[in-house]
């Protein structure tokens, strides 16, 4: 009997799938490789418009019929100018027309003058676009030059050179930079550059900002000498039949070696360093924050390890310091929320989220405090200070009926008072200004609207200019339609959150579908799309076609809500939104019968791959089928940086520990895809290495992918993005897919 059971099970093994079935899973895969990203961002014209101002004008470029076309205006009453592509072909030497949108072009208005810059033949080139003129730039990127052209600072072999651009004199001012002790450079989290099969020198960036008076540029020194290291072996380099091992520094959360930063002062006019008389920084610090004061001081906001104290910081031309103002928490603080503007030497405008909500501060150097904006919204961005008309512009979303994640911007007076909504339009506004708060670039969009660029006039928000409106026609030809937009109510039974709902195009409400959900629940985001863009070009659209409804949410603990939203993930990130993620399928299944929830599949990258491998190791009643691509499984194994930030120390308890994924190896009881890159220099492939070997030391199935010579971008992988549709086809519909399909790029 046992073995006419074998042979019959051989058998039914063996019968070939239809040719109808096969017809029908072919013509999914098709319509799912038009939608994949390089095939369907071309089908929307100016989803977002590349946009910059320059000094009282501004440059853009558009898409039109013609191709890709540059403009550039000196100033808002002044008509858009065309860029001559004929012109600048002729100038840059090509036998034809070029095409602008593959030159990634840039444009500056200095000295008066429209350079262009782009890169062409593999080389960057500068064009003045008056007379048509263009010349490759030998200018190194680590050079930055003075305001008034005067001084060109550089880090040469990690030590600083200050040269006289007049003259070309060249003044060494250090001579004790090392790889490891450098002048000027930042502490790169990626620090490899694109890998050929070479052991590579780890890439650098400079900073240097220079004085509104040209004599002064703040810099500092990088110090990884006690920095521990991590590595990546490339089984399969470009030439040869070694291995080449890759090393990178990093330190990791706990660690106590880790970089450093000596703020530092160059005098130009004196020519030596100027050590600031300060302790050293943490390495998580955003260099950009640095900006010199009207007074003649540059300042900070410096980060603590975990992210428990911000401290503004100035700091003088001879190397003293002041601490001007300091924020401390006894969790986090989230500093891509505290944005700073001056209102005179004495004053400024500080965001915190003291009250609960993210709100603008008025705070005085004597430590007197004023609240200027308060309710149960947040403050997303504070624009700055127009200090003719004292007021200040931010952004701030939750205020406005409907989606609580849109943004508008908004004016108010410094006392509090006028509070003025500029952007009416139900929709997410992104939003820059001209230097003289006259002007805003507002570009506009939602899920189901089409991005409309403009720029208004900041006192009545009126259009004076409409640049373009995003053209969809060729997307909706392919049959698209944009996600469902739902609200649901979390765990808590009275918090209301948001997601979306993907459908194939042939969507028939009478069948019933399998679901597959998107995970992200980092706290420092979302991963439901608010923009137009986002909304047609994603990974969730091309998994719809194969014939299942793709679910993303913003559960308890992400970003842009309250502070005691947000705070449901400290030291809580094992959680991943479980249970609002199980608990938003079943109250949609209620009004939604094409929801078959008994079939539910994960997947996500990176800290969504950490969620999509948990939710199957952890809650396996609810998740069947998971794909987890470069997830951060265990987050002593990622960077000394955020983990920090939203987990605490390692040593604070055994939150770390409990919350890695390896804890729940012996728990998987459906089908887990870990993929991975093997140069993956963000998330270390280490990560689904160490996953992999506990699940296979639980005695458990697991499938591992490891992607040869690839990093941790993974979406426009032609063949990872196939094996992931191939994963739910066979696990979570029970189908058996294309065989070895190729997704073609147009």
């Amino acid at each position: 009997m046992l073995s006419h059971y074998y042979v019959v099970l051989l058998a039914l093994n063996a019968v070939p799938v239809s040719g109808a079935n096969q017809a029908k899973m072919q013509a999914a895969y098709q319509q799912a490789s038009q939608y994949f990203y390089p095939n369907v961002r071309p089908l929307v014209l100016n989803a977002e418009l590349p946009f910059s101002w320059q000094g009282d004008g501004y440059w853009f470029s558009r898409q039109e019929a013609t191709g890709t076309q540059l403009y550039f205006a000196d100033n808002i009453q002044q008509s858009p100018t065309q860029v001559n592509v004929e012109a600048l072909a002729k100038a840059l030497g090509a036998d034809s027309l070029l095409s602008l949108a593959t030159l990634q072009p840039r444009m500056q208005h200095t000295t008066g003058r429209w350079q262009l810059t782009l890169q062409y033949l593999q080389q960057q080139w500068q064009c003045d676009i008056e007379r048509y003129k263009c010349q490759p730039q030998t200018e190194k990127a680590s050079e930055v030059v003075s305001k008034d052209k005067r001084w060109q600072l550089d880090s040469v072999n990690y030590n600083l050179q200050l040269t006289d651009v007049s003259s070309g004199n060249t003044q060494q001012l250090t001579t004790d930079g090392s790889a490891d002790y450098a002048w000027g450079e930042f502490n790169d989290w990626y620090q490899l550059d694109a890998l050929d099969g070479k052991a590579v020198t780890p890439k650098r960036k400079t900073q240097f900002v220079w004085s509104a008076d040209s004599r002064y540029a703040a810099t500092f020194l990088l110090d990884r000498r006690n920095m521990p290291t991590l590595h990546m072996l490339q089984n399969m380099p470009a030439q040869g039949h070694r291995a080449v091992l890759h090393s990178y520094k990093r330190a990791l959360p706990g660690d106590n070696q880790r970089p450093l930063y000596h703020l530092a002062i160059v005098d130009a006019a004196a020519g030596k360093v100027i050590m600031a008389q300060l302790p050293a920084l943490e390495a998580t610090q955003n260099w950009a924050d640095i900006s010199w004061h009207p007074d003649g001081f540059y300042y900070l906001v410096a980060r603590d390890r975990a992210m428990r104290a911000l401290t503004l910081w100035q700091i003088n031309v001879d190397g003293s310091t002041e601490q001007i103002y300091q924020e401390r928490s006894n969790t986090f603080l989230d500093y891509a929320k505290h944005g700073l503007a001056w209102v005179s030497r004495d004053a400024f405008v500080w965001s915190s989220e003291q009250d609960g909500w993210n709100h603008l501060y008025l705070q005085q150097r004597d430590g007197t405090t004023r609240q200027i904006t308060q309710g149960q919204f947040v403050v997303r961005e504070l624009h700055g200070f127009d200090s003719k008309n004292q007021q200040l512009y931010f952004s701030a979303s939750g205020r406005e009926q409907g989606d609580p994640y849109f943004r508008y911007l908004y004016r108010i007076d410094l006392d509090g008072s006028n509070l003025t909504l500029l952007t009416p339009e139900y929709a997410d506004h992104d939003i820059s200004f001209s230097a003289d708060w006259q002007h805003f670039y507002d570009s506009y969009s939602r899920v189901d609207l089409p991005t409309v660029s403009t720029i208004r006039r900041s006192q009545d928000s009126q259009v004076v200019h409409k640049l373009a409106v995003a053209d969809d026609s060729a997307l909706r030809a392919t049959g698209w339609q944009p996600p469902e937009p739902f609200s649901v109510l979390a765990r808590d039974g009275k918090t209301t959150l948001h997601g979306l709902l993907y459908k194939p195009a042939n969507f028939d409400a009478s069948l019933r579908y399998p679901v597959v959900q998107h995970m992200y629940a980092g706290p420092h985001t979302i991963v439901s799309a608010k923009r137009f863009s986002r909304a047609f070009a994603n990974t969730e659209t091309p998994i719809a076609q194969l014939g299942f409804i793709v679910m993303n949410l913003d559960p308890l603990g992400t970003a842009h809500r309250s502070r005691a939203f947000q705070l449901h993930s400290y030291k809580n990130l094992g959680d991943i939104g479980g249970p609002d993620y199980i608990g938003a399928l079943q109250q949609l299944a209620q009004t939604r019968p094409y929801l078959d929830i008994s079939r539910v599949g994960a997947y996500g990258h990176s800290a969504g791959g950490y969620d999509a491998a948990r939710a199957v190791l952890k809650y396996g009643d609810s998740y069947k089928v998971a794909v987890s691509s470069a997830g951060n499984h265990d987050h002593r194994m990622s960077k000394a940086w955020w983990p920090e930030m939203w987990m605490g120390l390692p040593q604070e308890g055994e939150h770390y520990e409990t919350q890695s994924n390896m804890q729940l190896a012996a728990s998987l009881t459906g089908h887990l895809l870990l993929a991975t890159g093997d140069l993956d220099n963000n998330v270390n492939p280490a990560n689904s290495f160490r996953l992999a070997a506990a699940i296979q030391a639980a005695g458990k199935d697991v499938d591992l992918l490891l992607l040869a010579n690839k990093d941790h971008d993974l979406r426009e992988d032609t063949y990872f993005t196939r094996r992931r549709w191939d994963y739910f086809i066979r696990h979570l519909m029970q189908q058996t897919p294309p065989a070895y399909y190729q997704i073609a790029v147009k």
